[in-house]
């Protein structure tokens, strides 16, 4: 089975629009999306702000856990081995997004909280991800993510949802 990059990120634009209006709207804080910037792409920040940059992922089903991709590939027999955002991204705020309930469970993403998810992740499994196909270059690869309950981050997330 194969799944599609330019589907998952649909789904990303719709967790960055939710996170836009809900969050940065609604607190006033001026901003610039810099998810289809190359510069920012390569750090995995998605939106830029004078109080900090922010990686939204769209992947939160109020289940009461993150998913956190340590791969971005893991099977050399497609490409390269290559680290996932857990070890690229340079943003300064995780930012997990329901689609479903618009709730955000939002991470400080600092060297402290990275050495707590170093030091827990090891009880959770790897999991691989089906196979991706480029469709514009035929390029392959697969991703790797854990599941991690957020019992396992207590102190180091907050919830957030705008009541309307």
């Amino acid at each position: 089975m194969l799944t599609d990059m330019h589907k998952d990120l649909e789904k990303g634009k719709v967790g960055e629009d939710i996170f836009e209006r809900d969050f940065l709207n609604f607190l006033g804080i001026k901003y610039i999306n810099v998810a289809n910037c190359q510069k920012f792409q390569v750090q995995d920040i998605d939106m830029n702000t004078d109080i900090g940059t922010y990686e939204i992922k769209a992947n939160y089903k109020d289940d009461k856990q993150i998913i956190i991709e340590e791969f971005t590939n893991i099977n050399e027999n497609l490409c390269a081995i290559s680290k996932g955002w857990l070890y690229k991204s340079k943003a300064d705020l995780l930012v997990f997004v329901s689609k479903e309930t618009r709730v955000m469970v939002i991470i400080p993403f600092t060297s402290a909280f990275k050495k707590h998810y170093e030091s827990i992740s090891g009880k959770f499994t790897l999991r691989w991800n089906k196979i991706t196909i480029d469709k514009n270059n035929g390029r392959k690869w697969q991703s790797a993510i854990r599941f991690i309950p957020l019992s396992e981050l207590e102190g180091w997330y907050s919830f957030y949802k705008n009541i309307k």
